[in-house]
Formats: structure tokens, sequence, C-alpha cells
């Protein structure tokens, strides 16, 4: 299995996981307002980085 494959493969289950767009948004949302509210925001650039990230990764960019 190639890469490309092996992505597409990992999108699908994580899209299986969370349903659709809004879920996966609303869950990324969540996810970064835990580690902004436990590191007292100190590192709020970094993790909205590493939230777009992991979401262009998984194919459901914010808007």
């Amino acid at each position: 299995m190639g890469f490309d494959a092996f992505k597409d493969k990992i999108s699908e289950k994580v899209n299986d996981v969370l349903g659709d767009e809004e879920q996966t948004d609303n869950a990324l949302d969540r996810a970064e307002g835990f580690v902004n509210d436990k590191t007292g925001d100190k590192y709020a650039d970094k993790v909205d980085q590493g939230r777009d990230f992991i979401d262009g990764k998984i194919g459901d960019e914010r808007v």
C-alpha cells in the first residue's frame, strides 16, 4: 500500500469515527481549547498551527 492509499484509508476511518466536517472541526476546536486552557494560552500560536496541520491532513480544513 502506497502512502496516498494509506492516507486515504486513515482519513476515511477518522471521518467514520468523527463524522462529518463540522464534527471534525468541533473535535479539533475542543482539543485546541483544552490544550490552551491547560497551558494558559502560552503556546496558543503553536497549538493553532498544530490544529490546522491536523485538519489539513484529514482533509477538512476549517473555513
